[in-house]
């Protein structure tokens, strides 16, 4: 579970980036954080990793009180998270299977197991044809599909996705949503922030909106806003 209390972040005396945040997340819920640029979508996503440190509050990921990590033990709670950015970032020099290796090397995986594992999350995200192809080689769409294979080739309760769809087409966008529900419904946790409107009305899930910093709304099974237009769905 992932429990936020009274969260606040503050950036300098005046720029106050999250005010009095709280709500709970279950095991295997999907999530979607909506709100406008600057709304604090991001800065919410990186507390939760502790990349970022906050002001105030308190939060709970799994068994582990998040601002209380000690510094040297950060890769534990590291190790319950696969997190996707907007923007991917691999070795460029290496291929496919080996920018997933290298993940699980820095894991301590080795040997036979890494080479399982390494298919297996390819297999999952349909990318084993791919394996020994460089990143470059790859439209954005498939960098995307690697880039979540990545985030969980260590089998993380929970996934982070922070704008994935971002700079991907329309048929892109609905494969690697696709994608995402197929791994939350095998149990795994997703939290997205996202400005994809029609997407989030497609698939109704709970939506967190966010505005100027606060909390507004937490709708099960919402839309993208209070008064979302029917029309604005995708045909699946």
């Amino acid at each position: 579970m992932i429990s936020l209390k009274n969260v606040n972040k503050r950036y300098g005396e005046r720029v106050k980036a999250l005010i009095d945040v709280s709500f709970n997340v279950k095991q295997g819920e999907f999530v979607y954080l909506v709100g406008p640029s600057g709304a604090g979508k991001s800065t919410l996503l990186k507390l939760l990793t502790r990349e970022e440190t906050l002001t105030s509050g308190s939060i709970k990921l799994g068994n582990m009180q998040v601002e209380k990590v000690a510094l040297n033990k950060l890769y534990l709670l590291r190790r319950q998270i696969g997190i996707v950015m907007q923007k991917d970032l691999f070795i460029p020099y290496y291929s496919v299977f080996e920018n997933i290796a290298y993940c699980l090397e820095a894991l301590g995986v080795r040997g036979a197991l890494k080479e399982e594992r390494g298919l297996e999350v390819l297999e999952l995200v349909g990318m084993s044809a791919y394996k020994d192809k460089m990143l470059q080689e790859l439209s954005i769409g498939q960098q995307k599909k690697i880039a979540i294979a990545r985030a969980i080739v260590n089998k993380p309760f929970v996934l982070i996705a922070d704008e994935p769809t971002a700079n991907l087409d329309t048929k892109s966008s609905a494969e690697i949503m696709k994608l995402f529900f197929r791994l939350n419904q095998r149990g795994t946790t997703v939290i997205m922030a996202t400005h994809d409107s029609t997407m989030v009305n497609s698939i109704r899930k709970r939506v967190l909106e966010l505005q100027g910093g606060r909390l507004i709304r937490d709708d099960h099974d919402g839309g993208y806003t209070s008064y979302a237009d029917p029309k604005d769905i995708y045909v699946w």
